[in-house]
């Protein structure tokens, strides 16, 4: 039986007849493995406690026709402080959900998801703003994706739009179509009206810039109601081009 290895992210599981489970992993070469764990939920298994969600693991695979099997993992990162924080663990399982409605076996560049995630999940450890640590995210995962938001022409009909987020104002936008539309188009297309406002915070996200020197203290506290309102938005665009909607938004605007 073929063997091979691979750093890998748990993304869900579910419990197969009496003391088995099945888990679903993002790895960095292989993208989505579905493998059984074999006597994962006995009290003294080897696996005890390192095959839970969230958990990234270094494992050791043996190939099979349905299933792969983990043969034996060494746990890399719990994301500890992640589990010990209700507000940040949310964002982590959003997080997971993203990747899963979007991954496949064998996905080609499937380190660039993985390295995304890990060092994502990392962040959202010690962020003072796991709402912005959402939006850093999913705007750099809908790229890696070709589903990055357009801002620079209208969506429909690639006309020039005259985006100045740095001014007020408001500008009409597509979460089918997926970006901004110009004035023509927008009176015969469906679109909500969105804030110069929240379309900064979205121009910002995809860059690789720390938190603390995009939003001082206070700008941050003015700002949580334009925060909530990107997160909608991406909530929108990613429920289009996912496969299913992503259930864990409800709980992060929950809390």
């Amino acid at each position: 039986m073929p063997t091979y290895n691979d750093y890998g992210i748990i993304l869900n599981s579910y419990d197969l007849g009496e003391s088995d489970r099945i888990l679903n992993i993002y790895t960095k070469e292989n993208g989505l493995v579905r493998a059984v764990v074999k006597g994962a939920r006995k009290t003294l298994s080897k696996f005890s406690g390192k095959v839970d969600q969230l958990s990234c693991c270094y494992f050791h695979f043996a190939s099979g026709k349905n299933l792969d099997t983990v043969c034996d993992c060494e746990q890399v990162n719990s994301f500890s402080l992640l589990r010990s924080n209700l507000i940040c663990l949310t964002s982590a399982v959003l997080f997971l959900e993203i990747v899963s409605n979007f991954a496949h076996e064998d996905e080609h560049d499937s380190h660039h998801i993985y390295d995304l995630l890990y060092v994502s999940l990392n962040r959202l450890q010690i962020s003072p703003n796991p709402d912005l640590e959402s939006i850093s995210f999913i705007s750099k995962f809908l790229s890696l994706h070709g589903y990055k938001p357009q801002f620079e022409t209208c969506v429909s009909c690639a006309a020039k739009t005259d985006l100045k987020p740095a001014l007020s104002g408001s500008y009409p936008y597509s979460s089918i179509l997926g970006g901004i539309l110009c004035s023509n188009c927008s009176g015969t297309i469906n679109s909500k009206s969105v804030n110069s406002q929240t379309l900064n915070i979205l121009l910002n996200a995809g860059r690789d810039i720390p938190i603390e020197q995009l939003y001082n203290k206070q700008s941050l506290n003015n700002q949580n109601k334009n925060i909530r309102s990107v997160l909608e938005l991406l909530r929108e665009h990613l429920d289009v081009r996912a496969k299913n909607k992503i259930k864990s938004f409800d709980l992060v605007f929950s809390l």
